[in-house]
């Protein structure tokens, strides 16, 4: 915005003034404009668009005609007309309207109006006093006077809705925003309008500048002039110099006699502008190529040679004969007495040496022996994983991928895996109807009937991830893409699944003739209860876990000892941005029994009734919400979770609570049953002990390939006294992809493999400060991650690409130890089993539907002499690394903020002393002394204090 200026005399600088005040708005300008081209004016244009377009009636903003009467029109000739605008300024005032503020609009007020209202052009407003304040009751009774005819009739609802009593009325000098006038609607810009800014004059200093001329020095040589002369251009061949001549071309078209002169476009701009457009030549079709062309700057480079020509090239050596004794040498040589001697005394030595040669071969590398035959299929050598068994189903695997992976806790040879189609959004919405009829199911599998599923257990949706029971395999939880959990009872078909034999068709267990063919078909089993859709989770439920049996956690997130010694608590976490806690146990009330006959008119199915009480009505006794530890928003979707504590760990407990335990232990408790058979086998927990050693702290891999370390005991607002999840503790990117594994060392709990994108690292709880192992990403995308059970150094990474690679921090950290092929399509899940001393499996499920078994080679299960303290060795030294990293970073940081405040202290900024702690302790106690005596002094003048009573002072120095 620019200041008012005051006009002078000449026309020319008037002008020039209006040119440049097109920028502010008040009394020496208008409103601003944008970016809008400035035009020169000429003359006082204070007549109406009446005058100058010459016609009787002029349109208003709103559309509709002005009749002015004979009165107006003869005071509108009398006044000043406009100078004609050419066409192209006539198109750039009707552009200039769209860069008027929103609150100011363009108005034409008629020569009557003026008078009427005082706006007498040149008169009561000028080009530098150009705006008026007017009364907003005037403006409403010219509406309501002259209705339609009104200049203001087009604003009625905005006066009336303003809410000052005045309205400003700007004069356009020279019809800028092509009406006379602009009326302002906003009170800010109306007060801006009232009280312009002032520019004040700069002041010029009479002081003189003296002139000091400049002081010769010696110049003192620093090496400049060699990198001059090293940067110099050094011609060393002489310059070339060409004449190029172009022939001149006789114009036949212009004559020497012909002279240019203007023509105004807006007369005929047909005839003098020619339009030629773009197109395609078609006869000239130039490719362009790229070229990477290097160039460098070399001196002049020769190459000489002759002109013989090598016809057959042949490769040429040159022998030469070995070098001999003459006969004369020879026979001194044999005659010298220091050769005799040395032969004579060295004949015993000789002797020892051929002795050993015929007992030891002295050539034999025992290093090509190491390990004897060791190397062959099976043996100690081999550290290739091989194919014991796979397990595919011809009608269940088609299109469908494996999700999850379970070894049964207590039976060998049993396996479960859980099918998912490969489909997205969009497809499964096309393929509802198809999943309604096929639903979704759980294979387990026998290693004796690799042809044949054991069971088939059904599910409402497609299984993310599912998990037996530690302490009653019969027991299976599972978490659905819907967000829901579904549970399994199959303690009826234990016997099935642990029979050794196939099919049982080799047992005369029917009478020839009356087979039961039902018999030897996989059964399925309906799932026997399912969670609540409107209470659980809203997104798909991507990790699920079983709580220890050695602690429990209560509503108020306490962790409390379990007294039955079951898993009976469920972890689950999905994208809902959520973790959440369930109990699987009876309500303390308890449940009445029912008879058989009402048992069957509930359970026309058949189905166990183990969960009857939480059949679409369960949900979490807990929720913990994630939040970011710096916003505080709900910005974290889980996809995977890890607790500190492991399923038989006792560490927790002490020696004399261990004791206790065991007297409190209810073995009656230790397997879930049905509570319509027998509603006694509720549990009290009032007699049970808060367990303080449990770390209610865990981390959660999200989406986004974040680490977050969080608490799930909820904290009490002091103000609502009602109960909210805490910020998270710790948080930060670790890979470059959605975490697909994060899991615990079987050797050491506080340290944790995190998987996902294209990289893995190795993090130790509470060492926030960095990863122990960062490797370099993988050339493909890695699915999943498994620690080895029995060597602390070796885990395995499957990749996208259907391999699988073997790392050993032992060997190195840097590069993978062995990569390994294992299917034709991706690996999706890895899961490992011990089976004895000498057997270790490796279950891979991959993209197809297909469950690769993997036997360990013996080098890959067997541990390596002082593995366990070598292990140890290496992340005690990496995590002092990081302590020290953590130092470094602390002393940069004080560092940093010790030279911002020398600093600042230079500047005048900060104090130049620092109070040190005991100077602080000083100053507040002196400060809580004076309004001990001013609150003593309010109390004694309200009569709640004695007259001789002193005010209590603490000493402000110890």
């Amino acid at each position: 915005m620019s200041a008012p200026r005051t006009p002078t005399k000449s026309a020319g600088s008037k002008e020039s003034e209006s040119r440049n005040s097109r920028g502010s708005i008040g009394p020496a300008g208008t409103p601003p404009i944008g970016s809008g081209k400035r035009r020169s004016t000429a003359g006082s244009q204070l007549g109406s668009p009446v005058a100058r377009s010459g016609t009787a009636s002029v349109a208003s903003p709103s559309g509709t005609r002005d009749k002015l009467n004979s009165a107006t029109l003869k005071q509108n000739a009398t006044s000043p007309v406009p100078a004609v605008k050419s066409a192209t300024e006539r198109v750039e005032i009707a552009e200039n309207a769209q860069f008027l503020p929103s609150g100011i609009h363009t108005i034409f007020i008629s020569s009557a109006t003026q008078q009427a209202m005082q706006l007498c052009v040149d008169e009561d407003l000028t080009q530098e006093n150009n705006a008026k304040m007017i009364d907003k009751e005037i403006l409403l009774n010219d509406i309501q006077t002259n209705g339609q005819g009104s200049n203001f009739y087009e604003f009625q609802q905005q006066i009336q809705n303003y809410p000052e009593n005045e309205i400003a009325i700007i004069y356009d000098y020279d019809y800028f925003y092509s009406q006379n006038f602009l009326i302002c609607f906003d009170p800010k810009l109306k007060k801006f309008i009232e009280n312009p800014p002032v520019t004040l004059p700069i002041q010029e200093s009479d002081e003189v500048e003296q002139y000091v001329p400049p002081v010769p020095k010696k110049w003192i040589s620093l090496g400049s002039e060699v990198e001059i002369d090293n940067e110099r251009l050094i011609l060393n061949r002489s310059l070339k110099s060409f004449k190029i001549k172009v022939p001149t071309r006789i114009s036949t078209t212009l004559t020497p006699n012909e002279k240019f002169k203007d023509v105004d476009p807006d007369i005929d701009r047909k005839k003098n502008f020619i339009s030629i457009e773009q197109y395609d030549d078609k006869q000239f079709d130039l490719r362009k190529m790229e070229l990477d062309l290097a160039i460098q700057a070399a001196p002049e480079h020769r190459e000489n040679f002759s002109q013989t020509i090598w016809r057959y090239p042949k490769n040429q050596w040159t022998q030469y004969e070995a070098r001999s004794f003459t006969e004369d040498e020879k026979a001194k040589s044999m005659t010298d007495p220091e050769l005799i001697n040395m032969v004579v005394t060295s004949k015993d030595l000789f002797k020892e040496a051929l002795q050993q040669n015929i007992i030891h071969d002295p050539f034999y590398i025992d290093w090509n022996e190491l390990g004897g035959n060791l190397d062959g299929l099976g043996g100690p050598g081999d550290s290739h994983l091989k194919e014991y068994q796979s397990f595919s189903s011809i009608k269940q695997s088609r299109d469908k991928i494996v999700t999850c992976v379970q070894w049964h806790p207590t039976l060998r040879g049993i396996i479960a895996v859980s099918l998912a189609a490969g489909q997205g959004f969009d497809e499964r919405t096309d393929n509802l109807s198809r999943i309604n009829t096929s639903p979704p199911l759980i294979l387990i599998w026998s290693f004796v009937d690799p042809i044949q599923p054991k069971l088939y257990l059904e599910a409402p949706d497609d299984i993310q991830c599912f998990q037996f029971s530690p302490t009653d395999p019969h027991i299976i939880a599972g978490g659905c893409v819907n967000g829901q959990i579904v549970m399994w009872d199959i303690k009826e078909y234990e016997e099935r699944i642990r029979n050794p034999r196939g099919d049982h068709r080799d047992k005369d267990l029917f009478i020839p003739g009356f087979e039961d063919e039902n018999f030897f078909q996989t059964p399925h089993i309906r799932f026997c209860a399912v969670s609540s859709i409107e209470h659980g989770h809203s997104e798909p439920i991507t990790d699920l876990q079983w709580i220890p049996d050695h602690y429990q956690v209560t509503v108020q997130g306490l962790p409390t000892e379990n007294l039955a010694m079951n898993c009976s608590q469920i972890m689950t976490c999905a994208f809902d941005n959520q973790v959440l806690f369930w109990e699987t146990r009876v309500p303390r009330a308890g449940i009445k029994p029912l008879s058989k006959k009402e048992r069957e008119i509930i359970n026309p199915m058949g189905v166990p009734l183990t969960f009857k009480h939480l059949d679409l009505i369960w949900k979490p006794f807990l929720r913990v919400t994630l939040q970011s530890p710096e916003t505080g928003t709900v910005e974290f979707a889980p996809r995977k979770f890890s607790i500190r504590e492991t399923q038989g760990d006792r560490d927790v407990l002490n020696q004399e609570d261990k004791e206790l335990f065991e007297k409190k232990k209810d073995t009656s408790l230790g397997q879930f049953v049905n509570p319509l058979d027998d509603p006694n086998k509720t549990l009290s927990q009032a007699k049970a002990k808060v367990l303080q050693n449990v770390d209610t702290f865990f981390y959660i891999g999200t989406e986004d390939g974040q680490l977050v370390y969080q608490d799930w005991m909820p904290q009490k607002d002091q103000d609502s006294t009602k109960f909210f999840t805490p910020k998270a503790a710790w948080s930060t990117i670790v890979v470059d992809g959605p975490v697909v594994a994060l899991k615990r060392s079987p050797f050491f709990k506080d340290v944790i493999l995190v998987a996902g994108g294209w990289m893995f690292q190795i993090w130790r709880e509470k060492i926030h400060s960095g990863s122990l192992l960062h490797a370099a990403p993988l050339k493909e995308k890695i699915t999943d991650v498994e620690w080895s059970p029995t060597r602390p150094g070796v885990f395995y990474i499957s990749k996208q690409n259907g391999s699988i690679d073997i790392w050993d921090i032992i060997d190195r950290t840097h590069d993978a130890s062995l990569s390994q092929s294992i299917s034709s399509s991706s690996v999706t899940f890895l899961s490992i089993k011990v089976i004895s001393s000498k057997q270790q499996l490796l279950a891979a499920g991959d993209s197809n539907g297909t469950l690769h078994i993997l036997e360990v080679p013996w080098a890959l299960r067997q541990p390596v002499n002082q593995e366990l303290n070598l292990v140890t060795n290496y992340l005690e030294r990496e995590t002092e690394r990081r302590a020290f990293v953590k130092h470094r970073w602390d002393l940069r940081e004080e560092e940093k903020r010790e030279k911002e405040r020398l600093a600042s202290m230079k500047a005048g900024i900060a104090p130049s002393h620092i109070s040190t702690q005991e100077e602080i302790d000083i100053r507040m106690k002196s400060e809580y002394n004076e309004f001990l005596q001013f609150e003593f002094g309010v109390l004694r003048e309200m009569g709640l204090r004695d007259e001789n009573e002193a005010p209590t002072v603490t000493p402000a120095a110890t």
